[in-house]
């Protein structure tokens, strides 16, 4: 079997961004690179960031998580049931302990989903894909059951600020994603639970053998994606004023693509929260310079379905090409290493 390892270091990466800062200016003179633009990109990036790195956690022990826009959604639902349940019909003008409180029961809701996931994968031992495509589909129907598919509106000024306030222009969200962003990556790099979610991925027989809880590093990696979940979830609930169980459910292909771009292998034990961060920059700039060009919304869908297969087949092709330049250097070391003929033998 060939694994797919996405080739590309930060440095490409970065000359992709920039090749693509400089299209998308030549496409859009007027309306790219302007002040108003980059604050609503800076606006938008987050949520795409935060889903994309919840993806990224269970991707680096060689997991999947399919129901993480389904567990953002369910947090905002249960985070207004609970606003409505304390603060009745003056939700809007909800203190902010109630406020809290509501999020801090939206939090626990979204928590006790990755343990139910984590649970299923670790302990029971179902297939990743299998656990959290399943608590997709019962958490898509229940969101819907219980709003019966309304949309509901109407949220207090504490939570719009997450998604909408500024400090000094910069947009809340974007410095929560960059304070939450440096804490996982210390998380990743300098502890055991990073050091183990790595060796998990890369050779999970070996990590048994290595003293690692292996069930319980799984447990509380699923809980740390519901954790991205339910931030994501605070976020659109303060930039849409209202949530919806059908919301953001194209992000879901989004996050994947992310993931594949930056360099994080699928079948775990490699990537980095750095790469994956550029690639969600790059992946917003082409959403909102093509936006720019007027071109039909579901046109960008489709676009990010062709960019994962192709970055499929690249990785495919790129490995039979690696893999026969290493066979034919082989071939010419075992050549140059072989005594030449005796004379007359």
């Amino acid at each position: 079997m060939v694994r797919i390892v996405h080739a590309g270091t930060n440095r490409s990466l970065a000359v992709v961004l920039a090749g693509i800062v400089v299209l998308m200016s030549l496409l859009n003179p007027t309306r790219f690179l302007t002040v108003g633009n980059l604050i609503s990109m800076a606006y938008q990036l987050p949520i795409i960031a935060f889903l994309s790195i919840g993806m990224m956690v269970t991707m680096l022990s060689g997991g999947i998580n399919l129901a993480i826009v389904a567990t953002a959604n369910f947090t905002g639902i249960v985070t207004v049931l609970l606003l409505k349940a304390m603060a009745g019909a003056g939700m809007e003008q909800a203190g902010l302990g109630v406020v809290i409180l509501a999020m801090g029961g939206g939090l626990a809701a979204a928590l006790l989903v990755g343990a139910a996931m984590g649970w299923l994968i670790a302990y029971v031992e179902v297939p990743a894909i299998l656990a959290t495509l399943g608590v997709m589909t019962l958490l898509n129907g229940f969101n819907v059951v219980i709003t019966k598919g309304y949309t509901l509106s109407g949220l207090p000024p504490f939570l719009l600020g997450i998604g909408n306030g500024t400090v000094a222009r910069v947009p809340v969200a974007l410095l929560v994603l960059i304070g939450v962003g440096l804490l996982l990556a210390l998380l990743l790099n300098r502890t055991v639970f990073g050091m183990s979610l790595y060796l998990i991925g890369s050779n999970p027989i070996a990590a048994k053998f290595s003293n690692i809880r292996v069930r319980s590093v799984l447990l509380r990696e699923y809980i740390l994606s519901a954790f991205f979940s339910a931030i994501t979830s605070f976020v659109m609930m303060g930039q849409l004023n209202s949530v919806n169980p059908d919301y953001a459910q194209s992000y879901l292909l989004v996050s994947v693509l992310a993931c594949f771009l930056g360099g994080v292998d699928p079948f775990g034990g490699a990537g980095r929260l750095a790469g994956m961060v550029l690639a969600v920059v790059i992946l917003q700039l082409v959403s909102t310079g093509v936006g720019l060009l007027r071109m039909d919304p579901y046109f960008i869908q489709a676009m990010w379905g062709f960019i994962i297969l192709l970055l499929i087949a690249a990785n495919f092709f790129g490995a039979r090409l690696r893999e026969h330049r290493r066979l034919r250097q082989a071939r010419r070391r075992s050549g140059a290493l072989d005594p030449p003929p005796r004379i007359g033998s």
